[in-house]
């Protein structure tokens, strides 16, 4: 439906500020550009009061992140509270059922709360980075949502089976149907829509006088064959469609013929990129809506930080030459460049903003491609030059090639899409799509152990929210749930090398596991190598000795066979004869780590299958000084304190035991290795190599 002439503001006229991708806490650590964001942010809703407008349309992404800093809610709280409350009325009149929308305890829209006093409310979505996650699948726009500041709708809470259900509200003789859609992963919003999964629920009554108004928070172009939202999925029985997430601001409505409706791109308040799309003005927009007709208003925005970008070719530059004698020209030539763009945006800024004293740091950025034998200098050594001249000090020029044979790229460009998305932290046009370039890389890759979607949702996460602990959290839990997967598989070939047997162990999880999404393994890693060496035995310190340390365990059948003997490592220990089976129990303490001789650990009950049970106040020590092998009992309070030990053939303490077996005659012909507790800190190809080969045995 097209826009009309002008519409006055009255009794039957909806007007709705309109704003999109806000990004507050977008590189809040910057000491230039930290404020960026919220200094915007705050402007808007200062128009909205200024304009007195019925309402405020937030179409997603309102924060950078999904756990925003102390930071960022102080400010879009303290904006809110400033701007949002006040004596005026609210004119618009909810006439739909709020707990059809709102699930959030309260079921109402926060004007008609009789304990606040909201004038101008606020109706907003998620975006991909505050979008629902964790325990109760909360966003920050939850928090406000309870809090009475804003109003959280287009909740999608099973994003295989969505169903769209509007607020109504009314002013005058204006009926304005409002539908919002958060942010869906766009491959599984596609399969969705194609599936016809996704329902729209409409008024029952008067359904010609209703003026339809959808926002949503997908992307708009074609990146790859689903990783969009196509405008025909969209019902045609809707007047106007707020689209979110891309970040080139479009001021004016683009009609669709095949569905009828028109769509509106309004654009982020921030650049979160250095490209082509976030050099464009920045906007916010007024709808006025009246009856069935519509106009749009397009309002600059004045705390924008100035942003001049410029591309050029050294090739087509006259008087450039070619070659590494003339790489200091070629460094001249675009210092003289960089200087005019900043002077442009010094010259611009005083005439649009007279009244300011002090312009701010512009964003500057010179795209320059080299191709042809030209030498340049260190892209950030040259950014430097413009400390204090420029905000972005580290990134105002990019150097870049369109030679497509560099590192076989030519044979790569079939395969892989190129991003024109301005949300993408790259450089626009030539920038590969992450997600894209993770997946022709995992195919190639053909992981062992990892499966490739849980690790390409992982990588999401660490781009797109920066979550900074996604990635191990990841990895700590798939090898937890390998490793017990290993240890429980009896039908494992011990023949094949690891590497198959490892692709086995994925295969077999991948079929008992079909959603990549739910992991098992919640017990630490630590916990895991304990529950694959001993499920009864107590926690050990790891010694310090090259004692071989065999833990009982009922699970690995090792039965009466013979404990391995590693190679000795040093010829002192080679040379120094042992006892013949010597058998001690750990101390509390490691000072006399030094002992060599073989260590049993004693089962969880602590006593042994043999006549010389002790107490579990009492200690064994073994003294060799006698011919006859006295065995002297001492007791001990509790906790135990350090054993003492014979000179000969005696034992050591070893921890969670409680006694001590004096020693045999059979001779021992080498000492092994310790083994630490703490199994988990290696290698987990290592680990399950150890494994191996000991439940061969």
């Amino acid at each position: 439906m097209p826009q009309v002439g002008p519409i006055e503001p009255g009794p039957d006229t909806i007007r709705i500020l309109i704003t999109t991708d806000n990004h507050v806490g977008y590189n809040e650590n910057d000491p230039v550009r930290g404020d960026d964001a919220w200094r915007t942010f705050e402007e808007i809703m200062y128009i909205a009061r200024d304009k007195d407008v019925d309402m405020v349309l937030q179409a997603g992404d309102l924060f950078h992140i999904n756990k925003p800093s102390k930071k960022s809610l102080y400010h879009v709280i303290k904006t809110l509270r400033r701007t949002c409350f006040g004596d005026r009325p609210c004119e618009l009149e909810l006439l739909s059922d709020p707990s059809l929308v709102f699930d959030d305890g309260f079921n109402s829209v926060n004007y008609e709360d009789p304990n606040l006093n909201i004038s101008i409310p606020v109706f907003s979505i998620s975006g991909n980075h505050d979008d629902a996650s964790g325990q109760g699948l909360l966003s920050p726009l939850d928090l406000l949502n309870v809090s009475g500041l804003i109003n959280h709708f287009g909740r999608v809470t099973q994003s295989d089976n969505i169903n769209i259900k509007p607020l109504l509200l009314q002013k005058g003789l204006t009926k304005l149907s409002l539908f919002g859609l958060a942010s869906v992963r766009d491959e599984r919003l596609f399969k969705t829509f194609r599936d016809g999964k996704v329902k729209f629920s409409l008024p029952s009554v008067q359904t010609d006088e209703w003026f339809n108004l959808m926002c949503v928070h997908q992307n708009h172009a074609a990146h790859t064959n689903t990783a969009y939202l196509p405008e025909h999925f969209l019902p045609s029985f809707l007047d106007l469609v707020i689209w979110g997430h891309e970040h080139e601001c479009i001021p004016y409505t683009v009609p669709n013929t095949a569905t009828g409706f028109e769509t509106l791109q309004p654009g982020s308040s921030v650049a979160t990129s250095l490209c082509e799309g976030e050099a464009i003005e920045k906007k916010v927009f007024i709808l006025n809506v009246n009856q069935k007709d519509y106009n749009l208003e397009s309002i600059k925005l004045k705390t924008v930080r100035p942003f001049h970008m410029l591309e050029i070719s050294l090739s087509k530059c006259q008087g450039i030459r070619a070659g590494l004698a003339y790489k200091n020209e070629v460094t001249q030539f675009l210092i003289e460049i960089v200087e005019n763009l900043i002077k442009d945006a010094h010259d611009e800024y005083k005439i649009e903003n007279p009244d300011d004293e002090q312009m701010p740091l512009p964003l500057i950025r010179l795209r320059v491609d080299y191709s042809g034998g030209y030498e340049v200098e260190n892209p950030r050594r040259f950014s430097n030059r413009f400390v204090g001249k420029v905000a972005n000090v580290n990134s105002v020029v990019q150097f870049h090639k369109k030679d497509k044979n560099i590192a076989g790229l030519d044979s790569k460009v079939s395969k892989i899409s190129l991003s024109n998305n301005p949300n993408d932290e790259g450089e626009g046009p030539d920038t590969i799509h992450v997600e894209t370039l993770i997946n022709a890389f995992l195919k190639e890759a053909e992981l062992s152990l990892l499966p490739e979607k849980g690790l390409n949702d992982a990588i999401r996460q660490f781009v797109d929210k920066e979550d900074k602990s996604a990635l191990k959290e990841f990895v700590d839990s798939e090898m937890k749930s390998e490793v017990k997967q290993f240890l429980q598989n009896n039908d494992l070939n011990f023949d094949d090398d690891i590497k198959s047997i490892l692709k086995k162990i994925k295969k077999e999880r991948g079929i008992n596991t079909p959603d990549s999404g739910s992991r098992e393994g919640t017990a630490a890693p630590a916990a895991t190598s304990r529950a694959a060496t001993s499920s009864k035995s107590k926690t050990q310190k790891k010694a310090k000795s090259d004692d071989f340390v065999v833990d009982s365990d009922e699970d690995l059948d090792l039965g009466d066979e013979p404990v391995p003997k590693p190679a000795p490592r040093s010829s002192r220990t080679a040379k120094r004869p042992t006892a013949k089976r010597s058998y001690a129990v750990n101390s509390d303490d490691d000072e006399d780590d030094d002992f060599n001789g073989a260590e049993v650990n004693s089962d969880s009950d602590g006593d042994y299958n043999e006549n010389n049970k002790q107490k579990n106040n009492e200690v064994q020590v073994i003294d060799s000084e006698d011919e006859d092998d006295n065995v002297q009992v001492i007791k001990t309070p509790s906790p135990p304190r350090k054993s003492t030990r014979g000179r000969g053939g005696g034992g050591r303490g070893s921890r969670g035991g409680r006694g001590s077996r004096g020693g045999s005659t059979k001779e021992s012909s080498g000492r092994g290795k310790s083994k630490s507790s703490k199994a988990a800190d290696t290698p987990v190809t290592d680990m399950i190599s150890s494994l191996l080969s000991r439940k061969k045995k």
